[in-house]
């Protein structure tokens, strides 16, 4: 059943908030804008949900772009399943194919951050002949580069830690409840804060959270790791697509050299544009700057009408 969004949350983020089935489960989006214009598929990481690009919406709205930002299952107002099972890498990508087919987007552009960078492509991948851009902002869609901050026993490899993993994420909700709140470079209302942290207030809502880091392919075998292959794999089909890499190098999560490895794979990338004063919620820290940034590149590559 769709949760109502709550009343104070109306002034910072207006937009009807949505519901489709995916796969027996449900999804949260919203969409917004002229339903001839170009779908442009914002798609957030661990632990956000579509509050993230709020400051996305209006700039790609007035410039006649569709908006479509779903939340994840496990995230956001989407069903939250308690269960690892229920939220595998091959899931989150069924899951936006699935909405993609469903509201039968064409032309469609993929805007990813964190894990809706692999995620976003993962979908796209299985829709190619559909896809007409990227836009990817601190993600990685392969392995063989491991950051600091996931190689470093803390805070990562304790989070990622079986027992202590979840002492951390579950009792103490280090992401769920603080994860943007303590990044944030700009600074964050209490109201901005509440607004990312409430969807997982319910006890035992935030299993994604904690799912997520244990889906980080850091060596062969590790789960998820031959997801992130194959999107790998495939990258090459992607040589056409206009893309654009946006990029905060203060992140310690998805530094510089992310940007530039994708770079390699994806040659005909433009970027990375780099944004300082900016850390790993890039969005939240430098929202407009970006958007202003996405639609000159849109309307110069593939325009708003897809």
């Amino acid at each position: 059943m769709r949760r109502e969004k709550p009343k104070w949350l109306e002034p910072m983020f207006p937009w009807t908030q949505r519901e489709i089935r995916v796969n027996g489960r449900g999804m949260a989006y919203i969409d917004e804008g002229d339903r001839a214009g170009r779908p442009v598929l914002l798609l957030s990481g661990n632990p956000t949900w579509g509050f993230l690009y709020r400051d996305f919406v209006s700039p790609l709205t007035a410039a006649g772009f569709r908006v479509i930002a779903p939340d994840w299952i496990g995230a956001g107002y989407s069903d939250h399943p308690r269960v690892d099972a229920g939220l595998t890498f091959a899931h989150h990508i069924a899951d936006l194919v699935s909405l993609i087919d469903q509201l039968e987007l064409r032309g469609f552009v993929i805007t990813g951050q964190d894990w809706g960078g692999p995620q976003g492509v993962g979908a796209a991948l299985q829709r190619v002949e559909k896809l007409s851009a990227l836009v990817l902002m601190n993600t990685w869609l392969f392995t063989g580069l491991i950051s600091k901050f996931h190689a470093s026993p803390r805070p990562w490899m304790t989070w990622h830690a079986p027992l202590i993993g979840q002492f951390f994420m579950r009792r103490h909700k280090v992401l769920s409840q603080h994860g943007p709140t303590a990044t944030t470079v700009r600074g964050m209302t209490p109201e901005e804060g509440r607004a990312y942290h409430h969807v997982y207030d319910e006890g035992g809502s935030d299993h994604v959270v904690l799912t997520w880091p244990r889906t980080i392919p850091m060596r062969e075998g590790d789960r998820g790791w031959a997801d992130m292959k194959a999107i790998e794999r495939r990258l090459p089909e992607l040589a056409k697509t206009p893309a654009l890499l946006l990029w905060a190098p203060a992140d310690e999560v998805f530094p510089i050299e992310f940007a530039h490895r994708l770079k390699e794979l994806l040659p005909q990338a433009e970027g990375p544009i780099a944004f300082d004063r900016a850390r790993h919620f890039l969005q939240d820290d430098r929202g407009p700057d970006l958007a202003k940034t996405m639609v000159e590149f849109l309307n110069r590559t593939v325009g708003a009408r897809s």
